[in-house]
């Protein structure tokens, strides 16, 4: 029993150690889990506020480029709303033109069939009313001429000014084209950075995940430790409990030594005493020292006509029998000490019934003897009767 105590007691020292040594293990990954998810926290929100700055930013430039589109396009509409205007006043200076050139044709086909009619009319008053037709159709011509001058002028101004609203319109379309691209871009940015976004707050979900299953883990190590710990606790109570009961035996062996002292004392006198009345009674009676003794003959128990052994009474009251007293009880462990042992010639696996006032109330196995006393199993007990101190021991 003291090498399983030893055993067992190792066993549960090596357990807390391991347990201690995993714990503090745990203890440090956790503490280095928990660092690094400050510290990932810390770069997330760092990281956070960047993507927000970069964001708004982005914000502000797209609602600058929108407004800018936005002005562009304005401007694209009230130039192309300009053009417009300057075709149609084009195209109407190109219909005036076309009708003063045809007039001019007019005129210079009349002038030549009067040049005609000028050779063939030889008369003077005719010459000079056609050379004053002539001349007023001349004086008109130049006249319409003059008046062409400036309308060609506004022509080519207008074809100028059409020039620079076409150079106008194509820079305003490359600039619109160019604030198209960069919204483009800053959507696509957007984008990225949104996902970028989830993807570490995806991150930071499976970190809380780990940290609570760590959290989870050390509060099982704390359970196991626990546990441990009341194991120690309900050992060492055994272990004072077996030390306690230790000390009982041998104080009890102590009494049992001073009792075979005084009991061998006894037999000393006793003996004396039964040589000094031997021998007085040799001398009285002229009788030689020695007698011989009739042979003991040890005759069998009766058996009732059922079978069964004579009644506790005669085995109690029986001289043959080997008998003792109960001097501890363990109910825990179930077992008790008495008072023999084996310089009274027990051995492991005798039996012996327990006996109060006569009356069997169970039985008990030897497991263990010393010089004086023995340690028995309890192995039955009568319904109602428990085995005390002080009561009758019988070997079967």
């Amino acid at each position: 029993m003291d090498k399983t105590l030893r055993s067992i007691l190792w066993i549960l020292v090596i357990l807390v150690c391991l347990s201690s040594f995993s714990a503090g293990w745990f203890f440090l990954a956790k503490e280095r889990l928990y660092t690094r998810y400050v510290d990932l926290e810390k770069v997330f929100k760092t990281k956070v506020e960047e993507f927000n700055n970069q964001i708004a930013s982005f914000k502000r430039e797209n609602k600058e480029l929108n407004s800018k589109l936005k002005m562009v396009e304005k401007e694209l509409a009230m130039s192309e709303s300009k053009n417009r205007d300057l075709e149609s006043k084009y195209q109407v200076l190109l219909k005036e033109r076309e009708g003063v050139e045809r007039e001019i044709a007019r005129l210079r086909k009349g002038k030549v069939f009067l040049e005609k009619k000028l050779e063939d009319v030889e008369s003077g008053q005719f010459l000079a009313g056609l050379l004053k037709e002539k001349v007023s159709l001349e004086v008109e011509l130049n006249r319409m001429k003059d008046s062409l001058e400036p309308k060609d002028s506004e022509i080519e101004r207008l074809r100028s000014e059409k020039t620079e609203w076409d150079n106008i319109f194509s820079r305003v379309k490359d600039e619109r084209d160019l604030l198209k691209r960069k919204l483009e871009d800053s959507t696509k940015v957007a984008e990225i950075l949104s996902k970028d976004f989830l993807e570490e707050r995806a991150l930071n979900k499976n970190i809380k995940l780990g940290f609570k299953n760590v959290e989870m883990e050390k509060d099982l190590l704390r359970n196991k430790v626990q546990e441990l710990e009341e194991a120690v606790g309900q050992f060492k109570e055994r272990l004072a409990k077996k030390e306690d009961i230790e000390l009982q035996i041998s104080k009890m062996e102590r009494v049992l030594r001073h009792k075979d002292e005084e009991i061998d004392k006894l037999k000393i006198a006793l003996e004396r005493q039964s040589r000094s009345n031997a021998e007085l009674r040799a001398e009285a009676y002229h009788t030689p020292d020695e007698v011989d003794l009739p042979p003991i003959v040890l005759q069998r128990e009766r058996y009732d006509s059922s079978g069964s052994t004579s009644s506790p009474v005669r085995r109690v009251n029986a001289s043959s029998l080997l008998k003792g007293k109960v001097l501890t009880v363990n109910r825990e462990h179930n077992f008790v000490v008495i008072d023999l042992g084996r310089l009274d010639g027990v051995d492991g696996g005798s039996m012996f019934d327990v006996y109060r006032s006569e009356e069997v109330i169970g039985y008990i196995e030897v497991i263990q003897t010393r010089e004086r006393i023995s340690a028995c199993d309890i192995k039955d007990r009568k319904m109602g009767f428990s085995i005390e101190i002080d009561d009758l021991v019988v070997q079967r």
